[in-house]
């Protein structure tokens, strides 16, 4: 099984890498591909050093699998023609996410959307959901399954590695003392929270927030009917998203039930009480998602509230994408 990953100079390209060095269905070395400005990096893989290449239609030749995360624009130029060359590209930029004819998927929830795919398919496009609603909907779908969860009230505490290489280096600027002039942000990060990520739209929210909402929908296979709000935050961790989540269900909570849902999920662990939490900390490094505070909203017997934090480079981005990898590989040689 012959592996590409373009963007892989990046954090998440790099972390890609990283989990492919153990991935059992790699044949050969994975082609390594980036922007004009990455050509010619080395980069270690299983004991060796790989040359990375600037992208250019050819190298997707012979390819079986690309993980893509260069951003939406190189994904929107350089998907449609690997497909074409009939490579399965799962792409990490919001580009496909919402296209209808693009599964987004999270393979504990939805993997099934890889597995129905014909054996021996040639190409295709699957989305990489957004870092933070990935590890909502892993928190979110074991308790809509046992309480049937209609509303779904999310605050994100998001890490700056969530922002790449420029936004961690402006935040060691700024720890160092040292003035950031790159813009990364829009106020300084150092000891504060910036309640803006993306582009500001016309109705108030900014896009990270507006992902969470229609990703959430589309990963659960639910529309309208699932009540979604979010405000995001940027604060000045490293690594590891955090989201204070308010669900309200159908039915009352119990907590022994949504504990052992939690338990029983697969990419999710619970902390054992309502006291009990984990923090980004504690969590980089994890593939897990972590849910934690898990308690009753004191104002309505239906409604529950949890805190859950997950490493937003694994499995919020390249762990992700590798499983989806590995789900592609046993199709393809199925």
């Amino acid at each position: 099984m012959r592996i590409a990953v373009l963007g892989a100079t990046g954090l998440v390209g790099r972390t890609m890498l990283n989990l492919l060095e153990e991935a059992t269905f790699i044949t050969g070395d994975p082609v390594l591909l980036s922007s004009a400005n990455g050509a010619g990096t080395r980069m270690p893989f299983r004991e060796r050093e790989l040359e990375c290449h600037e992208v250019a239609a050819e190298h997707f030749a012979g390819v079986d699998i690309a993980l893509f995360s260069a951003g939406g624009g190189p994904s929107l130029e350089w998907a449609p023609l690997a497909r074409e060359q009939g490579v399965w590209v799962v792409d990490n930029s919001s580009a496909w996410r919402m296209d209808d004819t693009v599964p987004l998927v999270v393979p504990e929830i939805n993997g099934n959307l890889v597995s129905a795919l014909e054996p021996g398919h040639a190409g295709g496009i699957i989305a990489n959901p957004n870092c933070s609603t990935i590890q909502v909907a892993l928190a979110v779908a074991p308790l809509h399954a046992v309480f049937g969860v209609r509303e779904a009230h999310v605050t994100t505490l998001q890490a700056v590695s969530g922002g790449g290489q420029a936004t961690v280096a402006a935040l060691m600027h700024e720890e160092a003392g040292e003035p950031d002039t790159s813009g990364a942000f829009p106020r300084p990060i150092h000891r504060n929270v910036i309640p803006a990520i993306g582009t500001l739209g016309d109705d108030g929210s900014y896009e990270e927030e507006v992902k969470v909402v229609r990703e959430l929908r589309k990963i659960l296979g639910r529309g309208a009917d699932l009540a979604v709000s979010c405000t995001a935050t940027r604060v000045p961790v490293v690594n590891g998203h955090s989201a204070a989540i308010r669900l309200v269900c159908d039915r009352p909570f119990v907590a022994a039930t949504a504990q052992a849902a939690l338990a029983d999920f697969p990419g999710v662990e619970s902390a054992a009480g309502p006291g009990e939490y984990l923090t980004p900390l504690e969590i980089d490094g994890s593939r897990s998602v972590h849910v934690g505070r898990l308690r009753p909203d004191p104002t309505d017997p239906c409604a529950l509230l949890c805190w859950v934090v997950a490493d937003n480079l694994l499995k919020g981005a390249a762990w992700n994408a590798v499983q989806i990898a590995g789900l592609l590989a046993g199709k393809k040689s199925g």
